[in-house]
């Protein structure tokens, strides 16, 4: 049932599309944005379940989604951008390195699954896409020091704020020891 509801997300996106008058072009942003991939948690899962059932393993288009495979550019750019999101975002500890994995494997999982065979973009272009999201990812997802306001414990009295990471003075800022 979770399943279903995973991939119906896709059709109720058009659905809601078409409901709220949404331009036509976008429609293919929505369509398209998990292409064909294979919703692995459901997969795995089903495939564990049947391991031990001792039945047969679970047919993979069984567990992927309707498609279509993206088309445009700009459709094939949001599908690595919402994979890469979700996938950052499930991260325990969202450090640097483990971003730039992550995105790697999200891309590099959609090319050779074929995903972006039906879209216009090259492996420099891929390549430049890949590097863009790592950046964005790595900038949103750093560590940041607790407002005043967020400085309660969690059994309501008080901790210690974090202290300020120690700030290095802009290139362009002399340097006050050598004057």
């Amino acid at each position: 049932m979770s399943l279903l509801i995973v991939k119906g997300h896709v059709k109720d996106g058009l659905e809601l599309a078409k409901q709220y008058g949404l331009p036509r072009v976008l429609h293919e942003f929505i369509a398209s944005h998990h292409g064909t991939t294979l919703v692995e948690y459901f997969y795995h899962a089903a495939a564990e379940q049947r391991k031990e059932n001792a039945d047969r393993a679970p047919e993979e288009v069984e567990f992927r989604y309707p498609g279509p495979k993206p088309r445009s550019k700009e459709a094939a750019i949001l599908m690595l951008a919402d994979a890469a999101e979700s996938a950052v975002r499930a991260l325990p500890d969202p450090a640097r390195g483990r971003i730039e994995t992550q995105v790697h494997q999200v891309v590099s999982k959609r090319l050779t699954d074929g995903q972006l065979d039906e879209c216009d973009l090259s492996l420099q272009e891929v390549h430049a896409i890949e590097t863009s999201l790592i950046k964005s990812l790595v900038s949103i997802s750093h560590a940041r020091v607790r407002y005043p306001s967020q400085s309660k414990g969690p059994a309501g009295g008080d901790s210690k704020p974090e202290p300020p990471a120690k700030a290095e003075p802009p290139a362009s800022t002399p340097d006050p020891a050598r004057r």
